[in-house]
């Protein structure tokens, strides 16, 4: 019912289903980061809430990461087809010397060993053939009656299920009252000396009788009575009747319990022994848990893990996606893809990614933009402090980023501050203010004109947009003054033809003021003929109104040349004026200066913020390794 072994059973059976291994540090990472997003009918962060199983995390990582724990990660590795057995095939002893240990990591190393043998055992066939051998000496406090240590069941496991596969186990202990009576009747052959205490023969009667309900008690109590030195009662159920047996003397060189700096010195004598060892013999090997013992020779492994980091809560996570093939990374770098690849991989980068945009609306210039900030930083500094200056990168789309990873990708490692939910809001908050600080918008504006550009306008465009206000602006003036102009005109060249009509006008009664003035004249020599007299004051009158109308005639004349005079002089002006009016609308077209707007904090939006990771090509070849870029 616990919750911890639900949930690690279940990432185990994942795992396994994929036929995948699963290392403690990728066991860690998977807690934190579960594989699956429902445990029964509940969502796993509500039957394991993100809290609870980042302590269980802690936990797991406390063993990882105690110096104590890390010599059981180095030597030989538990591989017990590789323990019973040579590269060649040969048999070989493998003796585990646990002396040293505490009790607990006595305890610890029993139990991972049976396991380790039991699940070996049960991807054997069936044989009724003795296939492997486990002798324990001092089996007392691994097989309790009463109590239920970790090494109990795996070790009651194999004494009921062991001999199907040919597996067959040896128990010694100098107390039989402290082993389990079950496991005693499970044993199928007895070999017992001379007991202490009448408590461990009759201890050892009742197991007999539980395994063996036939057997005489009275006649196996009184041979365990009389039982001699290095003299031993086999019971075997095959048998109808106990058997008496001798062991023959043997030479003992053993100096009692080995000490932790005779460990290497017994490794080196195994394999001296190793070599000298004749053909067809067993090869010896001595595997310890601490001291110098031998380690095992494994390639070199792929950086990361295949379990991704559990990215803190509230924190966005992006996948940047893997755009080019292998050849085509090789070919960015200026490289030749070599043809003697060993291994490939794609390896996920955390990266933090920021994306902010900064809007800018000021009416007064016509400014309506937005401009977009992004950060892309590979290794911030753990403490938080970050020169977003020196990391800035193009601008993402959103849309292109992936919402998972690759399903054979690697990840490497969050750390801080990538992993730690406070450090973050605090960056955000950080580059937030570092482009309300730094980001402005460059207006280019042109105030005579009232014309305003946002930073999406070229220079060039700007002047052809002053050009065009400037001419309507110019044209209006120009249309303007020529309608002025033309009105001062029109009224001068109506006097003119005004003038024009009474010269007419005056020169008709000029000429007709003359003809009567000759007439009145050839009537006055006429009379002198005629004898009748004419007065000399008619020819005087008519004398006068001639001379009056002929000045007339001048002042007509006269007033004319003026009005043509002064329609020349205001044309002339009116020349001028719209030269000069040409001339200084093409001088404001040049009248370009810059505003810079600054941003406001209200027009700052975060658009993307988070842990990105980015994929890379790992590359194994005969030349050594090699990590390319998967994106452009």
């Amino acid at each position: 019912r616990s919750r911890e072994h639900i949930l690690l059973a279940n990432i185990f059976e994942h795992a396994w289903s994929q036929g995948k291994n699963l290392s403690l540090s990728e066991l860690i990472l998977q807690v934190q980061s579960p594989p699956f997003t429902k445990l029964g009918v509940f969502d796993i962060n509500t039957f394991f809430p993100d809290k609870d199983r980042f302590e269980l995390a802690m936990r797991l990582n406390n063993i990882l990461a105690a110096p104590s724990f890390q010599s059981w990660i180095e030597g030989e590795p538990l591989e017990i087809q590789n323990l019973l057995y040579t590269p060649e095939g040969k048999p070989r002893h493998s003796i585990f010397y646990i002396a040293h240990l505490s009790d607990a990591e006595r305890m610890f190393f029993v139990t991972l060993l049976f396991t380790a043998v039991e699940s070996w055992m049960r991807t054997q066939s069936g044989t009724p053939s003795l296939r492997a051998l486990i002798y324990f000496d001092e089996i007392f406090g691994y097989l309790p009656p009463t109590q239920n240590p970790a090494s109990k069941p795996p070790i009651l496991r194999m004494l009921k299920q062991a001999r199907a596969f040919g597996v067959g186990l040896l128990l010694a202990t100098q107390n039989p009252v402290d082993v389990d009576y079950k496991a005693l009747s499970n044993a199928g052959t007895w070999f017992i000396g001379k007991l202490q205490t009448d408590q461990d023969k009759q201890r050892l009667l009742d197991g007999l009788q539980g395994a063996a309900p036939g057997i005489d008690r009275a006649t196996y109590d009184r041979l365990l009575s009389t039982l001699g030195k290095r003299v031993f009662l086999m019971h075997n159920v095959h048998e109808k009747k106990p058997v008496l047996f001798q062991t023959r003397w043997a030479m003992n060189y053993l100096a009692g319990p080995l000490t932790r700096a005779q460990i290497p010195a017994l490794n080196m004598l195994a394999q001296s022994a190793e070599k000298v060892s004749e053909p067809g013999m067993a090869d010896e090997m001595l595997a310890g848990t601490s001291g110098e013992a031998p380690t095992a020779q494994v390639g070199e492994s792929l950086p990361g893990t295949t379990t991704r980091p559990k990215v803190p809560a509230r924190i966005e996570e992006y996948f940047l996606p893997n755009t080019i093939s292998l050849a085509q990374a090789y070919k960015e770098t200026g490289q030749s893809m070599p043809g003697d690849i060993l291994s490939q991989a794609l390896l996920y980068r955390p990266f933090l990614l920021g994306q902010v945009q900064a809007r800018f609306l000021e009416r007064r210039y016509n400014l309506d933009t937005t401009q977009v900030t992004t950060v892309l930083v590979q290794e911030p500094d753990r403490r938080g402090y970050i020169h977003w200056e020196q990391h800035e990168y193009g601008q993402i789309n959103p849309a292109t980023l992936e919402k998972a990873p690759d399903p054979r990708g690697r990840f490497l490692p969050l750390e801080a501050p990538l992993n730690d939910a406070a450090l973050l809001a605090n960056l955000k908050k950080d580059l937030e203010d570092w482009v309300y600080r730094n980001q402005e918008a460059r207006v280019l504006a042109n105030p005579t004109l009232k014309v305003y550009a946002g930073p999406e306008i070229s220079q060039a465009e700007f002047r052809r947009m002053c050009s065009e206000a400037a001419q309507a602006l110019r044209d209006a003036e120009i249309a303007k003054t020529k309608a002025a102009y033309d009105k001062k005109l029109d009224a001068i060249e109506a006097k003119l033809r005004r003038e024009e009509r009474e010269l007419q006008a005056d020169e008709a009664e000029y000429n007709q003021r003359k003809m009567e003035e000759v007439g009145t004249h050839f009537e006055n020599v006429i009379s002198l003929f005629n004898r009748r007299r004419r007065t000399l004051t008619t020819s005087l009158t008519k004398r006068r109104l001639t001379e009056k109308a002929k000045a007339e005639v001048e002042e007509s004349i006269q007033a004319i040349e003026a009005y043509e005079k002064e329609i020349e002089a205001l044309q002339a002006e009116m020349e001028g004026v719209l030269q000069d009016i040409q001339e200084r609308w093409e001088n404001t077209v040049a009248e370009v200066e810059e505003i810079n707007v600054p941003a406001k904090k209200t027009q700052i939006f975060t658009e993307l913020f988070g842990v990105v990771w980015l994929p890379y090509y790992i590359v194994q070849s005969g030349s050594g390794a090699v990590e390319l870029a998967a994106y452009k």
